[in-house]
């Protein structure tokens, strides 16, 4: 017999559940409940919590991604290229990874005459 893909109307077909009626009979749990716990279950679900570490990572990963200089890039490219051109004509162009590297030198440089 060949086989018959079954759609999600064909499958809820089936018998319907009735609504349950809360009956008045049970004893109520939050006369029993400590004020937390009925605090936590009025809230909701309870907070989801990292495993420790978790958050220090991400954070330790997140300032290597970003690099934030004191020096702007355009402006210090710029002065990069003055200063070439005053003791040699000759040089004109620099390499991205040149220009990085330099501003990340004058940028510890800075950041170390300040410190001190």
């Amino acid at each position: 017999m060949a086989r018959v893909k079954h759609t999600p109307a064909s499958r809820k077909s089936g018998k319907k559940k009735a609504p349950r009626a809360s009956t008045s009979t049970q004893p109520s749990l939050s006369s029993s409940q400590s004020p937390a716990t009925r605090e936590r279950s009025r809230r909701g679900r309870k907070k989801m919590r990292n495993r420790q570490g978790t958050v220090a990572l991400r954070e330790i990963r997140h300032l290597q991604r970003s690099c934030e200089l004191l020096i702007p890039a355009a402006p210090f490219i710029r002065c990069v290229k003055q200063i070439t051109n005053q003791f040699s004509s000759e040089v004109s162009r620099w390499t991205p990874e040149a220009v990085v590297a330099l501003q990340e030198v004058c940028n510890f440089f800075h950041a170390h005459v300040s410190y001190c």
